[in-house]
């Protein structure tokens, strides 16, 4: 087994995901970059062990469903510097997930449906023009991404309440509270239960277990290697999960069966997975099985209003992809009603399965 430096790789199309390292007794938490199909660098210290074999499991929010893998160990990895982390370059079988992954990242085609919104917590501003300079230079194109920027954890807990983020970046090291205690507030709130959160620091080992143990997702060593970051928020981004089916998912709460399976059967054939409730239980294990992209809902239900339902999704879930109220009401009760509960638009049910359909593709920005 040979020693080296803990360097990245000059291939623009890697990325950087959460690892858990096992090996006999011990475990550890850490991250890799320079992620391919068979092979990954894993900043960690914990020692190589005998017979030069552990067990890998990758994985990132939103990214990469995990992957567990037997890895070989090629390198024990020195620090690249002072502050710098030490670690193992790993070899494995090539993974087909992996290899989709890449071939994701690599695709000049596959381009973001909009702009990738990030939430960075620090309070250093010499960091955060760095940020926004890797920024600038990696998302080239316009438009690719919002960034805002907080100081605190209440300056960052009242930016939540008002905006949704694709990922939240948050420093450990911040004035009156550390980053965990964010971490572990977003974290109680089920309102933010999907958001991917990374987080940073220069605190080394202390500042990683209780970041993870808060709720990160991910825990990066400062200073950042923003090329892998940055290519990890930008496939993050990207329409459609690897390992899942490209198709939009779109669930319909409606008391009538005969309008569930009439709507079930036109969004089929337009190439949409269904699924389809009567009642407010199987509402919710649908919700909670289906992951939708899309809820259609009833207003007239015996056991709620459809208004009411959205509401609740909204204000007491954190629900935010489109919700769609359906229903045979009067255009201006049906318009209010959506503007009340914060429902994305209405749809009237004597306008049709044509005139429904293209709506949904319209709110899912599928082309028509």
């Amino acid at each position: 087994m040979s020693r080296g430096t803990l360097r990245p790789s000059a291939d623009d199309n890697r990325f950087v995901l959460r690892a858990e390292l096992r090996c006999q007794d011990e475990t550890d938490i850490s991250y890799a970059f320079d992620v391919t199909p068979s092979s990954a660098f894993v900043a960690t210290d914990l020692p190589a062990p005998h017979g030069g074999e552990v067990m890998l499991r990758l994985s990132f929010p939103r990214l990469l469903e995990p992957v567990e893998l037997t890895a070989r160990i090629d390198e024990q990895l020195e620090p690249s510097g002072p502050g710098a982390p030490a670690g193992l370059r790993l070899s494995f079988e090539p993974h087909e997930r992996l290899s989709a992954l890449l071939v994701r990242a690599s695709d000049a085609s596959n381009v973001a449906q909009r702009a990738c919104r990030i939430l960075f917590v620090e309070d250093n501003a010499f960091i955060r023009d760095v940020f926004d300079y890797g920024l600038r230079v990696f998302f080239a194109a316009r438009g690719a991404y919002t960034v805002e920027h907080a100081e605190s954890v209440q300056s960052a807990w009242e930016a939540l309440q008002t905006t949704a983020y694709d990922v939240a970046i948050v420093d450990y090291y911040l004035p009156t509270e550390t980053g965990d205690q964010l971490i572990s507030k977003v974290r109680a709130d089920a309102r933010f239960s999907m958001l991917p959160i990374v987080a940073v620091s220069v605190g080394g080992r202390e500042a990683r277990d209780a970041s993870l143990a808060a709720g990160a997702d991910l825990f990066l060593d400062k200073p950042l290697a923003f090329r892998d970051l940055f290519n990890t928020l930008r496939i993050l981004n990207l329409s459609g999960a690897v390992g899942t089916s490209t198709k939009k998912r779109i669930l319909v709460f409606d008391d009538s069966p005969m309008v569930l399976e009439l709507t079930r059967a036109a969004l089929e054939a337009a190439g949409f997975t269904v699924a389809i409730a009567e009642n407010l239980e199987t509402f919710e294990q649908h919700r909670g099985e289906l992951d939708p992209d899309l809820i259609l809902i009833d207003v007239q239900m015996p056991e709620a209003f459809g208004d009411d339902v959205v509401l609740t999704l909204r204000e007491g879930h954190g629900v935010r992809i489109p919700i769609l109220l359906v229903s045979s009401l009067e255009e201006q009760e049906l318009a209010s009603r959506a503007e009340r509960s914060r429902a994305a638009g209405y749809i009237q049910k004597r306008a049709g399965m044509v005139e429904l359909v293209r709506r949904c593709k319209e709110a899912l920005e599928v082309a028509v």
